[in-house]
């Protein structure tokens, strides 16, 4: 028989395995990699037959474009192929949002400059249209030249794809260099398409394909959006068991151990190379629910409920509660098997964060939430 951990009168020294684990995870969270959908890159969905693999494919097209980190995924309807972008148009997309945001401002100030001019042919004398005038001329001069080094920077960066200017374009003004660099940058973003589908066409031919690219302002901007959504359903959830405790020692553990199974979990992905994409952030959305869901278990049992004692009250509800999370465990365990064995990205990353996250949660609940509970249940003196 299980001895009654609660029981013992060091049973506070328990929070320490969550902690620890925290700690770990906190170490590995720097390493943690993004996929496509939120670093950016290419997708590419071709019908096919082939035999290959997933993985065999994936080896044959990271040998010819080199950085592509490759993920494929093998569906009845054919293949779905991620890349990651390429490097040289990721940067000069960069210096392409610097150019623009220059320009915007030297156009700004041409717009001052006319206005302080208008003034000035109306009053010569007037002083404060001089100085605002000679300050705006020193701002535009200032923004040309951030507009020609951000131009210089991204013919440097697209050097490999040989772009040809229009000669039309009078690139000594700062207009003529922006519409040239979006120029630049169609060209560039065309010439490795064609690369991409030659280099893929070369390890499984194919004659209709789509071809999508995320740039990466867009993958910032959705990897922003999904930590606005995580924080919101941290607030959602703590607003919630606030209502439902009514004190705030029971709602702040509640809400720690969701937060430390998210931690831990994303430590695991750090160390086992499990990237942060779409799909893991589903994932770890779906982990809150289940740790909010063991937390709320255990502290409504030891605080609400009046048979036997708290420290037998909180054992029984770990044997419950343990049932049931590894009843979880075993079925993210077996899904993130044959997502691995099988090569499906999506299930692997779903898979390997929730099961992460569930034996975390084992400990978090019942050596972290639980002996909090307790405590402050004996504390108040009542059973």
């Amino acid at each position: 028989m299980i001895p009654n951990i609660y029981q013992s009168e060091r049973y506070k020294l328990l929070i320490v395995v969550p902690l620890a684990l925290l700690a770990i995870g906190l170490v590995f969270i720097p390493h943690i990699q993004l996929d496509t959908s939120l670093r950016g890159g290419v997708s590419l969905q071709i019908p096919t037959n082939t035999t290959l693999t997933p993985v065999q494919i994936t080896s044959m097209i990271n040998a010819r474009i080199p950085g592509a980190q490759t993920e494929v995924v093998k569906s009845a309807s054919g293949l779905t192929i991620t890349l990651a972008a390429n490097s040289s148009v990721t940067a000069a997309r960069g210096q392409d949002a610097a150019l623009y945001s220059a320009y915007s401002n030297y156009s700004n100030d041409t717009l001052r400059m006319a206005i302080y001019q208008s003034e000035l042919k109306l009053n010569a004398s007037n002083t404060t249209a001089q100085g605002l005038l000679t300050a705006a001329r020193f701002n535009q001069s200032l923004y040309a030249h951030q507009i020609n080094a951000s131009f210089a920077a991204i013919s440097a960066d697209l050097t490999p794809f040989n772009l040809v200017p229009n000669s039309s374009l009078n690139l000594s003004s700062p207009a003529g260099m922006v519409t040239q660099s979006t120029a630049y940058l169609t060209q560039a973003a065309s010439s490795y398409e064609r690369f991409v589908l030659a280099q893929v066409g070369a390890v499984i031919p194919f004659t209709t394909y789509s071809y999508q690219e995320i740039t990466p302002s867009q993958a910032s901007s959705f990897l922003s959006s999904m930590i606005d959504i995580i924080i919101a359903a941290f607030v959602l959830v703590a607003i919630s068991v606030f209502f439902i405790f009514r004190t705030p020692l029971p709602s702040f553990t509640v809400v720690f151990g969701a937060a430390n199974d998210i931690l831990i979990a994303l430590g695991a992905m750090g160390a086992f190379g499990i990237p942060l994409g779409t799909a893991s952030i589903g994932g770890l959305l779906m982990l809150i629910g289940y740790s909010i869901d063991t937390d709320i278990l255990s502290s409504i049992r030891i605080l609400k409920r009046g048979e036997s004692t708290p420290q037998e009250r909180a054992f029984s509800t770990m044997k419950t509660g343990v049932t049931m999370t590894s009843s979880a465990i075993i079925s993210f365990a077996i899904l993130f098997v044959i997502s691995y064995i099988a090569f499906i990205p999506t299930y692997y990353e779903i898979a390997g964060v929730v099961l992460v996250g569930l034996i975390a949660d084992v400990f978090t609940t019942w050596f972290g939430n639980t002996p909090i509970i307790l405590w402050y249940k004996l504390r108040k003196g009542v059973h």
